[in-house]
């Protein structure tokens, strides 16, 4: 028998389904090795290599990888498996995946790799007929940018602690800058005010029209913006509505006809999907490919994380006899979007679409995959449709007592093309036009009114700009460059998490670390000599050129047309360049940390001596070296008083305060303090007793039950003689692997539900219980 690894739980069943008895099917659950994250080697910011080779750490098993792992090999052991055949996600990603999993395998295992973008029977069983070797090219791209990562995260988030800041990345940081960059465009923004005047006359909208370009007075906005339709004279906008308000109607004067076009999109890549998912269906990004996953995990679209807009023909062929079948030949169009590339496995770099295009509605999807499914389906059918055709009259009025006009436009759609597609999730548009005759000299009456009066007087001010939404913010890394699919997600998580946004009325808003962060630190990587600016290309470390730059290094690397060892040196030299000069103008000037940490020990001096020592100097406007010699001194001089706590254990626990979603006020609070500025140090401080405080609720927060809890739980699941998704159902979850572990985990209460349902505690099951 030959085995297959996937990647997920969910997608092994699926698979098992179309290999039957001849292959098993399993899972390693994500990844299997990474960098290291503990012990001496997990404090590495980079490994030192030489010039023309990539770093080679010692890769380190991820939370609990090691025993499945173990249980993997076991398998290959005793059903005396020959191949192995490796299918972990067809992108950067997978494929490091996959390299590890191969250089785990014993010697005499023949190792393949399989992938597809879709999982399906036909697709799977091509795939398995022709496998391939991992590709070390991109195996070179997740190294370097693992390297990359590693290298800025810790460096830099390192260089934050001076202004009591937890980290800095990468990809991180300059997506923050949009959002905080967007706020300070808000802060500047000066209104404008207006007036404005509309009615409703026929179901067409008009507007009252008070200036041409050309006029002295003409409205503009703050940025010199023209608009007709508004006026900062209110005696032009009030005798607008009054004409209005008295003849209760409008005369044409002019009608423009014409017809007009709108193409269909190309199908989904994980951006648009995102960003289409957003607005349409108010889902966030993390949402969306959570249930992403899901439709690919179980063979219903294809894989979610790609910037293709390939689709294979024979997908295209059997939407196109769908549409045929359902609005007929007048429906189909040419197509948009990139033919697939040939070949017998299905092409590893498609766009998302459905699997089975014939199927609109899959049986057992409800709610959010529904939805989902349905858009993701609707997308793909729309970019075989011919495009949708529009009937527009733009209408121009008078009405007795105002000088100006009112214009407005009717327009009509008369053929549905490809928005036939979307069905009820798009607002149905009109089909038929105006009931009025749409000539000159047409007299027609204002609409009753109904929801808002009619005519309607306006007067307000422009608005700021609006902020960035999770979707759209992905939209604009997509825009840069910076960011790719797999990572766009999860970079706006973890922006929230590390309270650097937050969501306002749905909205991202910085907040005032994120500010700080980005406006006093970041600059920081960005001033160069003329020198260093020519070997940098004058950007800074965090500017969207130079994150673009060093993404489409990677996606080089990926493709050939780049040396991953080159590259990474590169990276390497502009990186300590820029890190460098950061460090020479911190040390010039005092940080926001050494500020807050000589005022503590002034606060622990005689007002006198304090005085005394500082001789008349302002802190503020003291130098780097003064600064250093500041604290030297007042070091020397509180030696013997209560001691502040070390940097070390605030930052032990503002990662613990993090890990259980608590704010610096809320936690300090805890031992009585108002920050982690105030707590003290050494054994009896407060540092210590918050640290023991955060370790029980941090043990207290949800995780995944361990493999001695799983263990245990299989165990006493025989001895009730039930099956696994019996057991599970008891516990509210559909799989174990869905158990959470910690005193209050619904592996716990399970365990004691199998112990009464088996007799109670059997002999020595004690011991390997919790």
């Amino acid at each position: 028998m030959d085995l297959l690894i996937v990647e997920s739980g969910a997608k092994a069943r699926t698979i098992e389904r179309y290999l039957k008895d001849t292959v098993a099917v399993l899972a390693c659950n994500g990844h299997v090795q990474d960098l290291p994250n503990s012990g001496k080697q997990g404090s590495k910011a980079m490994w030192a290599c030489r010039e023309g080779e990539l770093p080679d750490p010692p890769w380190e098993w991820t939370d609990r990888a090691e025993k499945t792992m173990g249980r993997i090999l076991e398998r290959v052991r005793k059903s005396k498996i020959e191949k192995v055949f490796i299918a972990t996600d067809p992108d950067r990603e997978g494929e490091f995946i996959a390299w590890r999993l191969q250089e785990l395998m014993p010697s005499s295992i023949e190792v393949h790799r399989v992938t597809f973008n879709e999982i399906t029977k036909r697709v799977v069983t091509a795939a398995m007929q022709a496998p391939q070797k991992v590709d070390m090219q991109l195996v070179d791209a997740a190294k370097v940018r693992r390297f990359m990562d590693r290298l800025v995260g810790y460096r830099a988030s390192k260089f934050s602690r001076s202004w009591n800041l937890t980290s800095m990345g990468r990809v991180q940081t300059p997506t923050l800058g949009f959002v905080v960059d967007k706020e300070v465009e808000r802060d500047a923004f000066v209104p404008v005010p207006y007036f404005a005047v509309s009615a409703k006359a026929g179901a067409v909208e008009f507007a009252a029209k008070f200036h041409t370009s050309s006029d002295t007075d003409a409205w503009r906005d703050g940025e010199g913006k023209f608009n007709a339709l508004r006026t900062s004279d209110r005696r032009s906008a009030e005798s607008a509505f009054s004409a209005l308000e008295k003849s209760r109607e409008i005369t044409l004067t002019d009608c423009e006809e014409s017809t007009y076009s709108s193409r269909p999109k190309p199908p989904f890549t994980t951006d648009t999907l995102l960003q289409e998912a957003g607005s349409r269906l108010s889902m966030r990004p993390k949402q969306v490919m959570n249930v992403a996953s899901a439709l690919y995990n179980a063979g219903h679209v294809t894989y979610m994380r790609i910037d293709s807009t390939r689709t294979s023909s024979e997908a295209r062929n059997t939407v196109r006899s769908t549409i045929t079948e359902t609005w007929g030949d007048d429906h189909l169009g040419e197509g948009v979007g990139e033919g697939a590339a040939k070949g017998i496995v299905q092409d590893a770099h498609e766009a998302i679409r459905p699997t089975r295009p014939e199927i609109r509605a899959p049986e057992g999807l409800d709610g959010p995959a529904s939805r989902l499914y349905a858009t993701i389906w609707a997308r793909f059918a729309a970019s075989q449709m011919s495009d949708s055709r529009y009937e527009k009259r733009v209408l121009s009025a008078s009405s007795a007592g105002f000088e100006g006009l009112y214009v407005g436009t009717a327009r009509w759609r008369i053929h549905a093309g490809w928005e036939a597609a979307y069905g009820s999730l798009r607002s149905a548009p009109d089909t038929k036009p105006p009931k009025f005759e749409m000539r000159v000299d047409t007299t027609i009456g204002l609409d009753d009114k109904k929801e808002k009066d009619n005519p309607q007087f306006v007067e307000d001010e422009t608005k700021p700009p609006r902020r960035f939404k999770q979707h759209s913010l992905i939209t604009e890394m997509k825009k840069n460059g910076i960011g790719r699919p797999s990572t766009y997600a999860n970079t706006i998580e973890k922006l929230l998490k590390r309270d650097y946004c937050r969501e306002e009325e749905g909205s991202l808003a910085p907040t005032d670390k994120g500010r700080q962060l980005w406006l006093e630190v970041v600059p920081y990587y960005s001033t160069l000599n003329a020198e260093e600016s020519e070997s940098t290309n004058g950007s800074s470390l965090f500017s969207t050129r130079f994150t673009a730059d060093m993404e489409s290094t990677l996606d080089d690397i990926e493709t050939g047309s780049a040396d991953a060892a080159l590259s990474w040196h590169a990276f390497l030299d502009s990186f300590q360049k820029l890190h460098g000069q950061a460090l020479e103008l911190k040390r010039s000037q005092m940080t926001p940390r050494q500020e807050a940490y000589i005022h503590r020990l002034l606060e622990r001096l005689e007002p006198q001596r304090a005085e005394e020592i500082l001789a008349g100097r302002s802190i503020e406007k003291l130098g780097g070296d003064e600064v250093r010699d500041l604290i030297d001194q007042l070091g020397e001089e509180t030696a013997d008083l209560p001691q502040s706590a070390s940097e070390k254990q605030v930052d032990w626990i503002r990662n613990m305060a993090d890990s259980v979603e608590m704010d610096e006020k809320t936690a300090a609070a805890l031992v009585g303090c108002n920050s982690f500025a105030d707590l003290t140090g050494g054994r009896g401080g407060t540092a210590s007793d918050l640290i023991e405080t955060l370790r029980d609720k941090v043990s207290d927060v949800p995780h995944p039950a361990s493999d001695k809890q799983l263990n245990f739980i299989r165990t006493l699941i025989k001895r009730a003689e039930m099956s696994e998704e019996q057991a599970a159902a008891m516990a509210g979850v559909t799989d174990l692997t869905e158990l959470t572990g910690g005193r209050q985990g619904t592996a716990s209460t399970l365990i004691t539900e199998l112990r009464r349902k088996s007799g109670g505690k059997k002999k020595d099951s004690g011991k390997d219980a919790e």
